[in-house]
């Protein structure tokens, strides 16, 4: 139940109008990895490295909410699924995804492995872009 109410707890901060740098920072090992999108994306590797990430999609939107369907957990992972709704900086556009969020939790309650999958050409429609242009925009 704990490892449930830490990752909850994550994405509460995550899923919000103005990111909290240092309290994500504050959830994640030291040594924590997360892939923004299985498979195109590079795995981020560092607590400061994911919270850089962080800091760069929020410059691309705001108001990012998460509306959590399902929760299931086995030992130290946690699966979330959910619907996440983002809004594009770059013209107001609200665009919308179905996510599977895998969070790997260490001994000290903190999250080492968070990887989430998506449908990226999904997005990219919904955005008026193509494919390569959604990797650019993922791969930065």
């Amino acid at each position: 139940m704990q490892h449930e109410q830490t990752v909850r707890a994550f994405l509460a901060l995550f899923h919000t109008s103005n990111l909290d740098g240092a309290a994500l920072r504050s959830m994640l090992a030291p040594d924590a990895r997360y892939q923004p999108i299985v498979p195109i994306a590079p795995v981020r590797t560092g607590a400061d490295a994911i919270c850089a990430e962080m800091e760069r999609q929020y410059k691309l939107y705001a108001d990012c909410a998460c509306d959590i369907l399902h929760v299931a957990v086995t030992g130290d992972t946690v699966f979330t699924e959910r619907v996440d709704t983002v809004r594009q900086l770059a013209n107001g556009q609200a665009t919308t995804t179905h996510v599977v969020g895998v969070f790997d939790l260490d001994d000290d309650g903190k999250i080492a492995w968070w990887r989430e999958y998506w449908d990226a050409l999904d997005c990219a429609g919904q955005l008026g872009i193509d494919d390569r242009a959604m990797r650019a925009m993922m791969c930065a």
